[in-house]
């Protein structure tokens, strides 16, 4: 038709096409058009990561660390977030690729067991923070929370300063705003708020202020240093940074609350609005009519005092007086039956934002035991999204950085760990144990579990993992001494597991008494 048409009515055609063209550029989703009352004024900024976030981080990050200061829920986020992720730390289980390494069961097994050691010596160790403050199980919780509130964290691989250190390896953690660009260098189009990158976007040296920019009352000379990505000569990694980068070139990390920022504050408003109307409703006040003296105040009576024109206040039975032409008017509160629905409303909102149920989030579950149960499986979900996220970007990495000083430092053989990357890889191969899941009905779990274990679908190290984050081979070691003393006791039967076949009870071949004939007893047949 088109071509019809530019042949007999060109000026006609080229109407239709450009009409054609209009229509096709409009699109045809509607949160993309214009003509509609609820889109006409909303028009964002397309940019890109760093565009959209760079400039507005410092003051997300003072709301985000004032909101974890005071306000309930905030806090309570975060608490609760940090307790089923990270709990008293994640712990080491080796699990080193023997096969790979050409090692046998026993030998890998003695080797494991070994750097497992030495990794939680140091590890239980304030001598692996550099300020002396706290051991790696703690600082876990401190990177864990300071992302939660700033968006990112920064870890530099430092020297211990204590000679008879297991290791010579300390962290030095790095709070989010230290890391800048110094104002000499805010043209550079290569630093990202304090990150350096090279043409591909990947990050070349980290530029540190000596100090928190909100202590520079007390040095009004900041002093920043750039601190390489990676080492010069052996390629290690030399800084972490530990941050959800959520889009294609974004360089700098975005605080936890950040969606939440607005509704938290003005339902912190709320409830403190609401708060101040039960305590003043709770007032019992008596007004007292007098005559106006010469200095303008009221006469104080007997037993209390006297305010005058603008010094009236309420309190619990506390008696005012009011000049004699004076009168009281109130304003009737609003009726308060609807804040616990809408903070509720509220609340379950903020949980979908921060991926935490509404139950858990305010510890409130009055649900039915189903629903209770889904609610804890979808928490559980995303803890164990954010525990493996924590072991990819800071556990994995810490442990590599030990066992390379442990190599150097002679404490334990792994060769060709600097240089094959695939032996080193395997010499690397980890397991990271976490705090123990919520269990609602301890007797239904522990029933679907071994249900689970019989049929095959799990393994008893995965159950005893994500159960009670207690260690397979501890736990059974231990089960066959508490069962070899029982059964010394007389107060079970000792089990043989006599290789190849099941486990059976010991045969008891006491002699057996005879019948008062003489004969001896028939030995009782045995069950097949």
């Amino acid at each position: 038709m088109d071509r019809f048409l530019a042949s007999v009515a060109p000026t006609y055609a080229q109407r239709r096409f450009h009409a054609r063209l209009s229509f096709n550029y409009m699109g045809q989703y509607a949160g993309a058009k214009s003509n509609r009352a609820a889109l006409k004024s909303w028009r964002p900024y397309a940019g890109s990561a760093d565009a959209d976030t760079l400039g507005d981080l410092m003051v997300l990050r003072s709301r985000s660390r004032d909101l974890v200061r005071n306000n309930p829920i905030a806090a309570g986020a975060r608490q609760t977030s940090q307790i089923n992720v990270v709990g008293t730390g994640l712990r080491l289980r080796a699990k080193l690729n023997a096969k790979l390494l050409g090692m046998t069961e026993k030998t890998a097994e003695e080797w494991e067991r070994k750097a497992e050691t030495l990794f939680d010596l140091w590890a239980s160790s304030k001598a692996c923070d550099v300020t002396m403050r706290q051991n790696f199980y703690e600082l876990q919780s401190l990177v864990f929370n300071t992302k939660f509130e700033s968006g990112d964290a920064f870890i530099l691989r430092r020297t211990s300063k204590l000679r008879n250190a297991v290791a010579p390896l300390a962290l030095n953690i790095i709070e989010a705003d230290r890391v800048a660009t110094p104002p000499q260098l805010a043209g550079d189009f290569m630093i990202r708020d304090g990150v350096r990158i090279d043409e591909d976007g990947a990050p070349i040296s980290y530029i540190i202020l000596n100090e928190h920019p909100g202590n520079w009352i007390l040095n009004t000379f900041p002093i920043f240093e750039e601190i390489p990505a990676y080492g010069a000569k052996s390629g290690e990694q030399m800084v972490l940074h530990v941050f959800d980068r959520m889009r294609p070139e974004q360089n700098r990390g975005i605080p936890a609350l950040a969606p939440v920022i607005e509704i938290l504050k003005q339902l912190d408003r709320y409830s403190e609005a609401e708060l101040m109307k039960a305590v003043v409703s709770s007032f019992f006040t008596v007004f007292l009519k007098t005559e106006t003296g010469e200095d303008g105040f009221a006469s104080a009576l007997p037993g209390h005092y006297g305010f005058g024109p603008n010094e009236v206040a309420m309190g619990p039975g506390t008696i005012v007086d009011i000049g004699t032409n004076e009168e009281i008017q109130t304003a009737q509160p609003a009726n308060t039956s609807n804040f616990d629905p809408f903070f509720q409303s509220v609340v379950r909102q903020i949980g979908v934002a921060l991926s935490i149920p509404f139950e858990l989030l305010m510890m409130h579950f009055t649900a039915s035991y189903s629903a209770s149960r889904a609610a804890l499986e979808i928490a559980a979900q995303f803890f164990r999204d954010r525990r493996i996220w924590l072991v990819r970007n800071f556990c994995a990495p810490v442990y590599e950085w030990f066992m390379v000083d442990a190599i150097n430092a002679g404490l334990i053989s792994a060769p060709g760990f600097f240089s094959d990357p695939v032996r080193r890889a395997a010499w690397l191969g980890a397991q990271w144990i976490g705090p123990s899941r919520i269990i609602l009905d301890p007797l239904k779990e522990w029933k679907a579990e071994s249900e689970a274990v019989n049929l095959g679908a799990r393994t008893i190290e995965e159950v005893i993992i994500e159960r009670s984050g207690g260690d397979f081979e501890q736990i059974t070691a231990q089960r066959v001494r508490e069962h070899a003393a029982r059964a010394a006791g007389k107060l079970e039967p000792e089990i043989l597991a006599p290789a190849g076949m099941g486990s059976q009870v010991k045969e008891d071949v006491s002699p057996q008494p005879a019948d008062p004939a003489g004969t001896p007893a028939k030995k009782p047949e045995k069950k097949q």
